[in-house]
């Protein structure tokens, strides 16, 4: 194979400098655009910890070839997924990974694992785990073929935005050819069930489609293809690929039965909430086709994609994002302001793909709301799944629960969409624009382009500061952007001591060059202290839809909890650090009642592990009363004391809870 002829000292190169790409083709301006992870080096704290706990425990160990083997042989007929989308996700997993950390070995492991998937590429240009004999002219595909392909599309396209190597580019296209020559006007289309329209117009379905995933999906995992169709568009230029991506978009009303494509103004303009769109709004599928629609309309200007995309996002945003920052209930989203606080919730494959279609919006619009919510979901949610020593993520991550139940359950679509969340990390850190700079997040990292060279130092879920100091800026003019989080009441810049002004929250602060080495710019966020009351709280009794899927209703509650915040680090009482209380698996809603009237006392607790400092509150513990130890939401992934007390895997030994109750 091509790739194993290279040396490693070549290897590595080729795919730390990118080669000249093909020019985007785009219609619309974005106010920044993503940087290379190459370019980001030495992230610190917890944040890094965990990184590297992903790329070293996890991506390493992962048994990856067994599952190419599974896509070599490609034997499979069934319907399961769980098998046949893990090569397209580890794939682009480990590469990021191993890109950003300059980690060789895994980069060769990649580099195989990717000759093997190319090698095995049919002459039709099919890259599935379908067994030949399953398919025909008639059924070119298994029903999950298209989500398990998604993550293959991307993979590939992300190996070849960085290293434009034509062999990886020429396999993704025969894939996308596949699919241009076997769907499209007059040829198969993504109909979700045996019915056509005019006959499923609003028809609730079950089971499964043949082209299409789940028919409770309602085409949408089908057409979600329109992403990484549009992507390679953006790529190659060839407008096959956009018509493609169009063509499956404008059908979206068609195959749904429920117009839920077109409705989306509807949401947009608050007539209805995305809950009502159609009978069942899986939150993961819809994000990865609003990915979709927003490259369309960075190529085609359409604003029309960018108002339905937008609209979405901040109904989502304002109803049903949890106070984590993750979202989902029970793998969807309910109407009105229904978030159960424990169960099934919080699902890792919609906390992924929410935050990259977050990060879209930020870079296209520039608004520092989308990078303020990034912000909430990664101090928070990402690692909250993350098992802090196998580095497993799990499925579902609800604001209150037990633990380790639940950590390892696969692997199946969440583990591995936990790996690839955690992968991307960094490239929401920072973002550029021609001589113009954004600092996103405020990660301990470095950044080196060869033109500008900086360090961001300091911990900012500790105590609000960071220091951005330069070590190199080479160009004549150039401008910083910092985003000033809407959360913060008083935040204060430094350029090199002196005070700036105009720092308003919910804005970027500019700061205009040309800077040389030596500049400091010190940022301070002081971290508010508050008790948040629970908006909207209800009891939600369940149901379940024909098909299984579980909904829930609303009910008054006879009690509305509390959480206690530092800035946009969320806490939560982990009995895991309460072994005071000797139950590990206490009922938080019958027996504590947290005092809510004074602020917690932070506490010199030594545990490295922690992303945030330890505070203790008062309580009462069965009548009686007693502190409690309350630790960032960030850490309930940690599954043992400092006794080294573990639990049986798949028991529910440990409770924590975001939301306590008070007197």
């Amino acid at each position: 194979m091509y790739m194993n002829k290279r040396k490693l000292i070549t290897l590595v190169l080729s795919f730390v400098v990118a080669g000249t790409l093909s020019a985007r083709t785009s219609t619309v301006v974005q106010q920044m655009e993503q940087v290379k992870i190459s370019n980001i080096h030495d992230i610190s704290g917890f944040t890094g910890d965990r990184i590297r706990l992903n790329r070293e425990i996890y991506l390493k160990q992962f048994p990856i070839d067994a599952y190419v083997d599974f896509i070599v042989r490609r034997e499979h007929t069934d319907w399961g997924w769980g098998w046949a989308e893990q090569h397209g996700k580890w794939i682009e997993s480990a590469y990021l990974s191993a890109l950003q950390s300059g980690d060789a070995e895994l980069l060769e492991k990649v580099k195989t694992m990717l000759d093997r998937i190319i090698g095995s590429q049919e002459e039709s240009g099919y890259l599935g785990a379908t067994a030949l004999s399953y398919r025909s002219p008639e059924r070119p595909i298994r029903g999950m073929d298209p989500y398990e392909l998604y993550f293959v599309f991307h993979a590939f396209i992300t190996i070849y935005e960085e290293t434009a190597d034509e062999h990886v580019l020429e396999s993704v296209k025969k894939l996308a050819d596949f699919f241009v020559a076997n769907f499209g006007p007059g040829k198969n289309e993504f109909w979700p069930s045996e019915l056509r329209s005019p006959d499923n117009y609003q028809k609730e379905l079950v089971g499964h489609s043949a082209f299409a995933g789940h028919s409770v999906h309602y085409c949408w995992e089908g057409t979600l293809l329109c992403d990484p169709m549009a992507r390679l568009y953006q790529v190659t230029k060839n407008k096959k690929y956009l018509d493609w991506s169009q063509w499956a978009v404008a059908n979206i009303d068609k195959w749904s039965g429920w117009d839920a494509f077109s409705r989306l103004d509807d949401v947009a303009e608050g007539k209805i909430g995305v809950d009502a769109l159609q009978p069942y709004v899986h939150s993961h599928t819809f994000h990865m086709n609003f990915m979709g629609f927003l490259r369309l309309y960075m190529i085609t200007g359409d604003k029309s994609y960018l108002r339905k995309v937008a609209g979405a996002w901040d109904d989502i945003h304002r109803r049903q994002m949890y106070i984590t920052g993750g979202v989902s209930v029970c793998e969807h989203y309910e109407h009105d302001f229904v978030k159960p606080i424990s169960g099934n919730v919080v699902e890792t494959c919609a906390t992924m793909s929410w935050m990259q279609l977050t990060e879209m919006l930020l870079q296209i619009t520039g608004d520092t709301k989308y990078g303020d919510a990034l912000e909430r979901i990664i101090l928070n949610h990402v690692f909250a799944a993350q098992d802090s020593e196998t580095g497993i993520c799990r499925y579902h991550s609800a604001p209150n629960g037990s633990k380790p139940g639940g950590f390892f359950h696969g692997p199946d679509c969440c583990t591995a969409s936990g790996h690839r969340m955690i992968s991307t990390l960094p490239t929401y850190f920072y973002a550029k624009k021609g001589n113009d700079f954004f600092i996103n997040q405020y990660i301990a990292s470095s950044y080196d382009d060869g033109k500008i060279a900086f360090s961001l130092t300091g911990n900012y879920a500790t105590d609000g500061k960071v220091t951005l100091s330069i070590a190199k800026a080479t160009q004549k003019k150039s401008t910083m952007h910092l985003r000033i989080p809407a959360w913060c009441k008083h935040p204060e810049v430094k350029l090199n001591g002196a005070a700036v002004d105009n720092v308003t929250p919910g804005t970027y602060c500019t700061l205009t060059g040309p800077f040389k080495a030596g500049d400091k710019i010190s940022i301070t966020f002081p971290l508010e202290e508050r008790w948040a009351i629970r908006e909207n709280h209800s009891e939600y009794p369940s149901y379940s839809l024909p098909g299984g899927e579980v909904m829930y209703r609303e009910a008054p509650a006879a009690r509305t909890p509390v959480a206690y915040m530092r800035g946009p680090v969320v806490y939560c009482m982990d009995m895991i650090w309460n072994p005071q209380l000797r139950n590990d698996d206490m009922n938080m809603d019958a027996d504590l009642v947290i005092d809510d009237s004074t602020l917690p006392v932070r506490l010199n607790l030594q545990d490295r592990g922690l992303m945030a400092p330890a505070y203790e509150a008062k309580a009462t513990y069965k009548g009686a009363p007693v502190k409690v130890v309350l630790t960032p939401f960030a850490n309930v992934g940690r599954l043992h004391r400092d006794d080294d007390f573990r639990p049986a895997l798949h028991t529910g030994a440990f409770t924590y809870g975001v939301w306590l109750y008070d007197k």
